[in-house]
């Protein structure tokens, strides 16, 4: 396993060195929708320094997962796996794969960087933060926002660090959207970005929003709007109310910053790993949750249930 070839990867700060005995398995195709979560993954020399290693034995053996401090190997017939995959979003090197989860983990624990599973936007030296899952409805705030004057920073994943002061990072400007919002929801903007609206997978199509993006690699403290969103399609009524409890908003911060770092997948459709988290981590991902709300920072933070047509209403309340 040592004597594998190595090559080195950096996404955003993190830098990962990649041992495998299948380098079919590094083509830059098999890393399946991986620019909608980062803003880049670039190749790198794999030397001294490398904050962790991922390891993928590729053949004809059982599956089977390992996780040692900076190093996590994984052993199964990948490439057969790859070949017959119907989503590969499942794959190692997929966006909602095994590979980008460890990336957040090593932005954690080589470099204290925290992630968000929001979208992130910004006008001038403010910040709006949609932390929410997949349908929480962060696309169409996306497109919304940027109807109202709004850039955008990040379309999945916001990065930050806290260091007396805060600093966010940029990233991805990609975005897997719905073929379906799109067409009866922003038919302007298909017509706008010229999108094909053919699926690509799963329902959805990568939209490219490079023309709308924040040009700042990252922004240091800014003042930080969080909305935490429930968005009905044809829902007609209108509800926003301020968090003010500190406890309740750190518990949601938590549960979201935790999210694709601890949670279970199912790698192929067959191969089941169990998360990345570990009690270490998660008491530094707390204390670091911990200096943001005490940075001051935060200036509002809300939760609201609209339909699509009324989240206008919600930037006109920031």
């Amino acid at each position: 396993m040592e004597s594998m070839p190595c090559q080195g990867i950096q996404v955003s700060e993190a830098k990962v060195g990649v041992r495998t005995n299948s380098p079919s398995l590094l083509d830059p195709a098999k890393f399946f929708w991986m620019d909608t979560n980062f803003l880049s993954i670039t190749r790198i020399p794999c030397e001294e320094g490398m904050d962790s290693f991922f390891e993928i034995k590729d053949g004809d053996f059982p599956p089977s997962f390992h996780l040692k401090e900076k190093t996590l190997k994984v052993s199964g017939p990948f490439s057969s796996w790859e070949e017959g995959a119907k989503d590969k979003r499942y794959s190692i090197f997929g966006n909602l794969g095994l590979f980008s989860s460890w990336v957040l983990r090593t932005l954690e624990q080589s470099h204290d960087i925290g992630t968000f599973h929001a979208c992130g936007l910004t006008k001038g030296e403010k910040l709006l933060i949609i932390p929410g899952g997949a349908g929480a409805g962060k696309s169409v705030f996306i497109f919304k926002a940027l109807d109202q004057g709004w850039k955008l920073l990040a379309t999945e994943f916001v990065h930050f660090q806290v260091k007396g002061d805060v600093f966010v990072l940029k990233g991805a400007f990609k975005d897997a959207v719905r073929v379906e919002t799109l067409r009866f929801h922003f038919p302007e903007w298909t017509q706008k970005l010229n999108l094909p609206m053919e699926e690509e997978v799963g329902g959805k199509l990568v939209v490219n929003l490079s023309g709308y993006q924040d040009e700042r690699e990252r922004i240091e403290n800014p003042e930080i709007v969080l909305v935490f969103p429930h968005v009905e399609e044809e829902w007609e009524r209108f509800w926003m109310e301020e968090l003010k409890s500190q406890e309740e908003l750190l518990r949601r911060l938590f549960h979201n910053a935790s999210e694709k770092v601890g949670k279970s997948q199912i790698l192929y459709g067959r191969m089941p790993v169990p998360g990345l988290d570990t009690s270490f981590l998660a008491q530094k991902r707390w204390n670091r949750l911990q200096r943001l709300y005490e940075s001051g920072r935060l200036s509002q933070s809300f939760q609201s249930t609209t339909g699509i047509q009324d989240i206008p209403r919600i930037f006109h309340k920031l």
